[in-house]
């Protein structure tokens, strides 16, 4: 009976093991496609005057599968929105981002 006990014991500590390792691995999967998204949307906003929508797959270090990044951009007067919207890991994560820049039309 005392072996039996420890064995489910041992069933529970190995189950929350693997679910910690599960969520560690996904926090830093999470990390990774957020820092990736926070640059293509800087890369973005640095020209936001000729940003245009996008859609790629790249090869990106440290994922193993090509990341899906699409870029939409969303143009009134002087007011320019742009959203990065990435997927990325196993499995695939998605992490979406925005910002709004007010162009100077002036010459």
């Amino acid at each position: 009976m005392a072996l039996v006990l420890i064995a489910i014991a041992g069933l529970m500590v190995a189950t929350a093991a693997a679910n910690g390792l599960r969520a560690s691995a996904r926090a830093a999967t999470l990390g990774r496609a957020t820092a990736y998204a926070a640059r293509e949307l800087a890369t973005v906003a640095n020209v936001a005057a000729t940003a245009t929508d996008a859609a790629a797959s790249r090869s990106v270090s440290g994922f193993a599968a090509p990341v899906a990044c699409t870029t939409d951009v969303e143009r009134d007067g002087a007011l320019v929105t742009l959203a990065v919207a990435v997927d990325a890991g196993r499995p695939p994560e998605h992490v979406a981002l925005a910002t709004r820049r007010l162009l100077d039309l002036e010459p």
